[in-house]
């Protein structure tokens, strides 16, 4: 896997949808997608991503994974960034 985001959750919470969508959208901005603008990005719970033995670090192992194909759209950036403080 490429860049990644850890969103927290109380045990036995699922995260909202639009919680997943802006994770997934981070996640695809600081990525080697970012260029296109759109691309997939898979996500799992924690207990589901593994080290690689004898691979470089870093390196994981994901199980259990979703898929979700999302765009960089403005709009939700803007959003994304007003939340963190930062222009």
């Amino acid at each position: 896997p490429g860049s990644h985001v850890v969103v927290r959750l109380e045990k036995g919470n699922d995260p909202p949808p639009e919680t997943i969508r802006d994770a997934a959208t981070l996640a695809l901005l600081y990525s080697d997608l970012k260029k296109s603008g759109k691309g997939d990005v898979i996500y799992t719970r924690r207990k589901w991503v593994k080290k690689a033995k004898g691979q470089a670090p870093g390196a994981v192992i994901v199980t259990q994974e979703k898929s979700l194909h999302v765009s960089l759209e403005k709009k939700r950036l803007d959003a994304l960034k007003a939340r963190s403080g930062r222009e």
